[in-house]
């Protein structure tokens, strides 16, 4: 675990991304799934990229991240319907500026906004989905994208009764 490989206790973890050590901890467990927002604050106390806690054990590739369609790493756990579900596409890639994700946001209206450093892109592949940019909500469409600036309060949930799908991408800090 890469916490633990760096010597970081939990709530030295909790303490520095702001996030609680239950949370935290159930993360660590594939019982929760976070947002983009908490994934980079967690990635910047660990000092790798977002794509490293997907698959830590993977080896990267210096140039180029070649991820099949089958090797898509996910995150998320299937039943977690609050939770966004997540996955990467550039995880092979150590040092990159970009962080590229397939996210499906949940059904219901998380309850807190995400704010995280430098800029975001959904592009939305199937379904709808409502973006709050503080009190602004946004609906997209399949071919809809948004590109905003991260330290905007975000949020964003699945119109209908399924789950919709988004190609995100974010801007890394650690890149």
């Amino acid at each position: 675990m890469l916490r633990l490989e760096r010597g970081i206790t939990l709530p030295e973890l909790a303490a520095k991304t702001g996030l609680s050590k239950g949370f935290l901890s159930q993360v660590e467990r594939g019982m929760k799934a976070p947002s983009i927002s908490s994934l980079l604050r967690i990635s910047q106390v660990l000092g790798v990229t977002v794509g490293a806690l997907f698959e830590p054990a993977a080896k990267p590739e210096p140039g180029h991240s070649l991820v099949r369609r089958h090797e898509r790493q996910r995150y998320a756990r299937e039943g977690s319907l609050y939770g966004y579900r997540y996955e990467a596409l550039a995880f092979r890639k150590a040092i990159k500026r970009m962080e590229p994700f397939i996210v499906s946001p949940p059904v219901l209206t998380p309850r807190k906004f995400f704010t995280h450093e430098g800029d975001e892109l959904l592009f939305v592949l199937s379904g709808r989905i409502e973006v709050s940019l503080n009190a602004e909500r946004i609906v997209l469409s399949p071919g809809d994208c948004l590109y905003f600036d991260a330290s905007i309060p975000h949020r964003s949930r699945s119109l209908g009764k399924k789950r919709s799908r988004a190609m995100v991408v974010v801007s890394s800090p650690n890149g």
